[in-house]
Parts: structure tokens; sequence; C-alpha cells
């Protein structure tokens, strides 16, 4: 390989170490930490066991985590994914993914909300690369096709790149009036860029509505609103900076947990420490959610890239499952709800 590189033209070598340093700034912090209570029922009566719903296996032979995994991989090198379960998960990452989980795994000792588990994610990355570009993925979610979703994706860490202090959320044109799901206002039915005259640029928002009731989600759908996907991309660094400003009680706790790793980077601390840091600082800290207690905060930095062509459904119920692959014209191992 360095006596092909050698060998090409000097605009060929720039343009391989750039893609190469883009390619290696990429970093995907996928959230497989949820217990899947609303599906337990259904999921204890066809396997037998309380298995999360992100490690099961719906449709044909992967599991949700393993799709989430096959698109982190499309998106950032293997050693640069990192992967938030629950307490006790590991008992079903054999089966979920068979080959095994790319990058690190990290298994906080309680449940503090998807705000503690992104952070931690976070905390990780600012002590190797603060300046890498993240991508916030959910791993149970269901998107068709995944080469557009793809796409999408890739578009959001670009226009992430662009805009250093902006959070670029992926928002899903909606079908129907959900209350379960989160939504975004946009001003003025989105149009604004936060680049005018150099193209279209993310959407501001106006603002956030977690789980509607009836009457507004009908209000919200008929303006133009759009599902909150949850999948973020943001430099590093921003969001640290950010989680500062919004939720500083938080980010005392894992600013500690920094200094732990840097200590044992710089050994001048035992590894088996950061374990000792962790569990004490999530015995103090308080649940925070990310969705309810972050990104409203942040809403003024925070754009919006409207997935089109894309078909995205949260799946949190059965009837979602069924109503889905029947969507796609699929087959399911799943039972009928």
């Amino acid at each position: 390989m360095l006596v092909h590189a050698i060998n090409e033209p000097v605009e060929q070598q720039s343009n391989r170490l750039a893609a190469l340093i883009e390619q290696h700034s990429r970093s995907v912090i996928v959230l497989a930490g949820g217990e899947g209570s609303r599906m337990r029922p259904l999921v204890q009566q066809w396997l037998g066991e309380n298995r999360p719903k992100q490690y099961c296996t719906y449709v044909g032979t992967r599991s949700m985590l393993q799709h989430t995994l096959d698109r982190a991989k499309a998106i950032a090198p293997a050693e640069q994914i990192l992967t938030i379960i629950g307490k006790g998960h590991r008992a079903f990452l054999d089966d979920a993914v068979p080959a095994g989980i790319p990058g690190l795994v990290i298994e906080p000792p309680l449940n503090r909300g998807t705000a503690t588990s992104i952070f931690l994610a976070a905390t990780h990355l600012m002590e190797e690369n603060p300046s890498t570009t993240v991508l916030i993925l959910p791993s149970d979610l269901f998107v068709h096709p995944e080469e557009r979703f793809l796409e999408h994706a890739e578009r959001a860490c670009h226009l992430s790149e662009r805009y250093e202090d902006r959070l670029i959320l992926l928002g899903a044109p909606p079908d129907s009036p959900e209350t379960d799901y989160g939504w975004i206002e946009l001003p003025n039915n989105g149009e604004f860029s936060f680049c005018r005259g150099r193209g279209t640029g993310p959407i501001p928002v106006k603002c956030f509505h977690e789980k509607p009731n009836r009457r507004k989600a009908e209000s919200l759908l008929s303006h133009g609103s759009l599902w909150n996907t949850m999948v973020l991309a943001c430099e590093v660094k921003t969001l640290w900076s950010l989680g500062w400003a919004l939720l500083p009680a938080m980010m005392q706790h894992f600013e500690l947990l920094r200094q732990v790793m840097r200590g044992v980077r710089l050994n001048w601390a035992r590894p088996d420490h950061i374990t000792t840091a962790l569990a004490h600082i999530y015995d103090r800290m308080e649940t925070v959610d990310f969705c309810y207690e972050f990104l409203p905060r942040a809403v003024d930095r925070i754009g919006v890239l409207p997935m089109e062509g894309i078909h995205w459904s949260d799946w949190g119920r059965p009837e979602r499952v069924q109503k889905t692959l029947h969507h796609i014209g699929a087959a399911s191992a799943f039972p009928s709800a």
C-alpha cells in the first residue's frame, strides 16, 4: 500500500490522505441500553425470556443491534464505535451479534437515562480525540432503505463539520399524529438555513414536543413538523461544551471520570480505578433524559435535516413492528400482536 501511494501523483496522495484523515475523525455512539418494557410481554411469550428489543431478530437474520452496528461501520472505523449497553445485557450479546461487537462496549453500573449514556461515551472520546465528529445511533429504530438512511447520516456528519458549533439532528417526515414520539417544530415551515447564499443548510428548530397529546400531535402534523429520530451528529467537543452549559451538575461527574481516565493513560493510576470512579459517580448522579432535559435547552444550537425517502419507525410497541413489516412486505419471525 505504501509503494502504491509513493507511485501516485501528489494530488492523488493528498486526496487519499484527506480521505484517510476524514475517515478516522468519525466516531459513532450506539445506544443499546433500553429495557424495552412495552415489548416485554410479547417478547417473553415469543422467546421465553425478558430480552430487550434491540437484541431480537424480527425479520431476516440480523438483530436490531446488528443492523445498527452495520450502519455504524459504514460511518466510522470499527475501533471508533462505542456501544452503550444496559446493566446485565452482556448475556444477550453473543446471540444478537455472533461476530462480536466492534470497538468499545460500555456497561454503566446503573441506568441513569439517555443523556448520561451519551455523555459517558463522550467522556471516552474527549480523552481520545476531542475533535472527532460523532454520530449518535439508537439501536431500537427501524429504517428502510438502509442505503438511503446512510446517505442522510453521512450528510448530517458533513453539516456538523461545516457548522462546528451546531448539532445536526435527523427528522423523519410523519404520516400520523403519533403521541408516543418526540416532535420537532420548525419555524415558518422550515424555510430557513444557517448558511444563506451557500446552498441549503440545516433547518433551525423552533421547539421540541416530547410525547404530546392527540390534539397537539394533530396540530404538529398539519404544520409540517417532524418526528425526532434522536439520530444526531456533532463534534464531540461541541457536545461536551453544551453539556457544561446546560447540565453542569451531571458534567462535574463526567469530568471527574475523565481525569481518572487521563491518569490511567499517563500511568498515574491503575486501570481498575476507572471502574471504581464509574461506580462512585453513578451512585451519586441523577437520571437525565436527553430528549426531555438536553435537547429543549439546546434548541438554539440545533439544526434539523429532514430524511426524505425513508420509512422510519420506533419499534417500541408490537403493533408498530407488525405495521412496518406489512408496509415493506417483509415476512416476520415475530408473532402476531
